[in-house]
C-alpha cells in the first residue's frame, strides 16, 4: 500500500475553497500566500463588499477571509448579512476594526472567528483549522 499516495488524496479531499475579501493589495497577497503554503486553495480576490456577494452567488466556496473596511458602499460586515441571505459558508473577519461595537456588529452574522490585525500567519491557519 502507498501511504503517500493515500496522503495525496486525503489532502487533496480537505482543501477548502477560500475567498479573500481585502482592499490592501498587500494584505491580501500576504493572506492568499499564507493560506496556500498551509496548503489551502484561494479562489478569489476581491476588493469590495459587493464584489464578495457576487462571487459567492456565481461560485463554490468553503470559507471567506473578510476584512470589514473595503472600498465602495458595502463594508464586510454588510457583504455578509447580505450572503448569510443565501449561503451559509464560514467567514473569518480578519480586520484592523477591534472596535467591540464593531464586533458585536458582525456577531449577528454568525462569523466563526474574529482576527484583529496584525495577524500572525500562524493564528490564521488556526482559525481556518477550527472551520
Amino acid at each position: 500500500m502507498n501511504t503517500n499516495k493515500n496522503n495525496s488524496i486525503t489532502a487533496l479531499e480537505n482543501m477548502l475553497d477560500i475567498l479573500i475579501v481585502e482592499d490592501e493589495f498587500l494584505l491580501a497577497l500576504l493572506n492568499q500566500q499564507i493560506v496556500e503554503n498551509a496548503g489551502y486553495n484561494v479562489v478569489g480576490s476581491v476588493t469590495k463588499g459587493e464584489d464578495a456577494i457576487e462571487f459567492i452567488r456565481a461560485n463554490k466556496c468553503d470559507l471567506i477571509l473578510m476584512d470589514i473596511f473595503l472600498e465602495g458602499d458595502t463594508d464586510g460586515i454588510t457583504a455578509v448579512e447580505h450572503i448569510r441571505k443565501f449561503s451559509k459558508v464560514p467567514v473569518i473577519y480578519v480586520t484592523g476594526n477591534s472596535d467591540p461595537k464593531a464586533k458585536e456588529r458582525a456577531a449577528k452574522t454568525k462569523f466563526s472567528s474574529f482576527l484583529v490585525k496584525p495577524v500572525l500567519p500562524n493564528d490564521l491557519i488556526k482559525a481556518i483549522e477550527l472551520i
